[in-house]
């Protein structure tokens, strides 16, 4: 199968004559793989439910929760294309233990674990990408935990948004954030009041721009500064 997300473990260039091609990739699974799109707010998969599908996205941002016995949503962490399979830690259990919710819209491959793991005990390539995509998700796992580490509320809220687009293109960066405000203080365990006060702050100091969910991001150094907790963070605390 013709692919062009250049960031799932699954693909393999093509080649002509011993040397590669011009990016022609190929899925190195596609027979057992299904092109799935999920709108905003669709469920990929509930906690409790039967676990028998992985996800690689190609597009898009998932939010993985656990729900509590009172029905509380807790939102644990986040999958995008760069941290790649949703749903991989539950490939040897018979049941998510977590859910995974669409928060923008989302474009994934729905592969099944039963024939994935076949097609790994017969490649042991395979296995190999599988090892490198979790470890990319233990690193995007191990950057969201300290950003909810020991920190003051606004060094939180600034490792937040630089988590979500550590790459600047130029001096400013546009993009939209596609969590609300309690949905961020829930994540990183403040209240909303907090994650308002903290954002209108940073706002005031013209560090950032955020008109309706989307975010403008302004001054990264001194958005850097607040999130490594330096003397700055005072200013927004």
């Amino acid at each position: 199968m013709a692919c062009d997300n250049y960031i799932c473990p699954f693909f393999e260039l093509g080649a002509k004559n011993g040397s590669l091609a011009a990016p022609e990739l190929h899925c190195m699974i596609g027979d057992v793989a299904q092109e799935i799109t999920f709108k905003k707010g669709d469920t990929l998969f509930l906690q409790g439910q039967s676990s028998r599908f992985l996800y690689a996205l190609s597009d898009g941002m998932v939010k993985i929760c656990c729900h509590t016995n009172d029905g509380r949503e807790q939102i644990v962490g986040l999958s995008s294309p760069g941290s790649l399979l949703v749903g991989l830690q539950s490939i040897g259990e018979e049941h998510h233990a977590y859910s995974a919710t669409a928060v923008t819209e989302v474009h994934a491959c729905k592969i099944s674990h039963r024939l994935l793991l076949a097609r790994v005990h017969a490649a042991s390539s395979l296995g190999m990408r599988l090892i490198a995509s979790l470890n990319a998700q233990l690193a995007h796992s191990r950057a969201l935990m300290q950003v909810m580490g020991n920190k003051c509320a606004a060094a939180k809220i600034a490792s937040f948004i630089l988590l979500m687009n550590r790459e600047p293109q130029h001096s400013h960066s546009h993009f939209t954030l596609p969590f609300s405000r309690l949905e961020i203080a829930s994540l990183l365990g403040l209240g909303e009041e907090t994650v308002c006060r903290a954002m209108a702050n940073m706002k005031r100091m013209g560090i950032i721009y955020a008109p309706r969910g989307n975010i403008e991001i302004r001054d990264w150094n001194r958005l850097r500064a607040i999130a490594d907790g330096g003397a700055i963070r005072r200013e927004v605390a």
